[in-house]
């Protein structure tokens, strides 16, 4: 079959790997002059190697992403453990409050705390509602599932409900899930089903290895599409149809149209870009698609150390600082300790979600990024899309992070590939499940 994907994020590259692999002729579609998996990679000149800083820095937790870690496996990509040190502390940059740091965790929500931090009320509260969460979250996702109406509360009711600290939410939990997990806002979080995210909880508690890749997201992106023969860069999707038992996409290249018939089309774009180019023969499409909103997320690197705890012992791999108001936090990753090859004394940061303006003169470069929200309609809208895919004589499909039920990640847009495929008579690895 003649395969067209649009788009070379996760999931395009990972459908174009998977389409390629089982012996299909691929072409590859993106707007954009190079892969976008890793089209905001930037180069630092003095780290004293050649490796690219990806922005944002990509981490992957091979039990939360397992799909993910055996395709890396597949097809050579080399990783590498992560310092998965973090604190947490109060934003004061103009040290108006106290920005003691009031939180310190050496694993991965492991309780291997500085010791004299469980000295402080606060640390105490976060401490006992992390044993809480231990404790409960098996229970509390049974109750959820076997719910007579079969409904899940959001995430802030459930934690409302259920008693949990304002200081285990604000400077604690919301922090390390808006700034990483989930990158969005605290009222995205709010709206969040609550199984969803004590899921995931579930497995982040307990010492679990945190990974990057060792060549960075570019190396990852050449390695999935190496044997893809044909990969158009600048190329805007301007219309994508059915016709008979063929699809095609017109595509705008130097301002000039070209249309390309296929067997099958994969979209494998964001749910609002695949809106904008479909017709109205996909009018139903287009309502789904339309549904799965996207937030704005800005990260920036710099050098800038008032983005960091305002002690430097206090420093850890990953640093959580929460506005005063406990309506947002950021996450400044220092570099330095994520790439411990980097061979120089100046501190190096990446901040996502930053709480104020940065200074221009401690500015290398921003990236703005839009994530996907989940709320609990969310579910149904997969259900939905998954429904079209079951039409006969179908040739136009969609995946993407966005399109599995869970927190959208890169394992979602994995998986949701995955499913494409096997659903078009790929055969899957035999270490991925779907």
């Amino acid at each position: 079959m003649h395969i067209a994907v649009i788009g070379t994020g996760i999931a395009g590259l990972t459908a174009a790997w998977l389409f390629n692999r089982a012996g299909h002729d691929v072409t590859l579609f993106e707007k954009q002059s190079s892969l976008g998996m890793a089209s905001h990679g930037i180069e630092i000149p003095d780290v004293g190697v050649s490796q690219q800083c990806d922005v944002p820095s990509r981490m992957f937790n091979p039990l939360l992403w397992p799909n993910l870690s055996k395709l890396y496996d597949l097809v050579g990509v080399e990783s590498t453990e992560v310092d998965p040190s973090k604190s947490f502390c109060a934003f004061s940059p103009t040290d108006e409050i106290d920005s003691k740091t009031v939180f310190k965790l050496n694993e991965s929500f492991d309780l291997s705390l500085v010791p004299q931090l469980l000295l402080q009320p606060t640390s105490r509260k976060i401490v006992r509602d992390i044993g809480k969460m231990m404790s409960n979250a098996e229970t509390d996702l049974v109750n959820f599932r076997n719910s007579k109406f079969n409904t899940v509360t959001n995430f802030k009711d459930y934690l409302v409900g259920n008693g949990y600290s304002d200081e285990f939410i604000y400077q604690f939990l919301y922090p390390a899930l808006s700034s990483t997990v989930c990158t969005c806002s605290y009222q995205s979080l709010d709206r969040y089903p609550a199984d969803i995210l004590l899921s995931a909880m579930q497995m982040l508690i307990g010492v679990n290895p945190l990974r990057r890749t060792v060549h960075g997201t570019q190396h990852t992106a050449n390695l999935l599409s190496h044997d893809v023969d044909k990969i158009n860069f600048n190329a805007t999707v301007a219309n994508v149809r059915s016709s008979g038992n063929k699809a095609c996409v017109e595509i705008q290249t130097g301002g000039v149209n070209s249309v390309h018939e296929f067997d099958h089309v994969i979209v494998a774009t964001q749910a609002n870009s695949a809106a904008s180019f479909l017709p109205s023969e996909f009018q139903r499409e287009k309502e789904i698609l339309a549904r799965f909103k996207y937030e704005n997320v800005i990260v920036a690197v710099h050098n800038n150390e008032q983005w960091m705890p305002a002690r430097k012992r206090d420093w850890s791999t990953f640093n959580f600082l929460s506005q005063s108001d406990r309506r947002a936090a950021m996450c400044s990753i220092w570099l330095n300790q994520f790439y411990p090859e980097w061979e120089t004394p100046k501190p190096y940061f990446q901040t996502i979600m930053p709480l104020d303006a940065p200074h221009q003169e401690t500015l290398i470069a921003t990236a703005k990024l839009q994530r996907p929200t989940v709320v609990e309609s969310t579910r149904d809208d997969i259900d939905q899309l998954l429904q079209l895919h079951s039409q006969p004589d179908r040739r136009v499909w969609f995946c993407g992070s966005y399109a599995n039920p869970g927190i959208p990640l890169l394992e979602s847009g994995v998986v949701s590939a995955l499913r494409l495929g096997k659903q078009l008579g790929c055969e899957l690895p035999d270490t991925c499940e779907i």
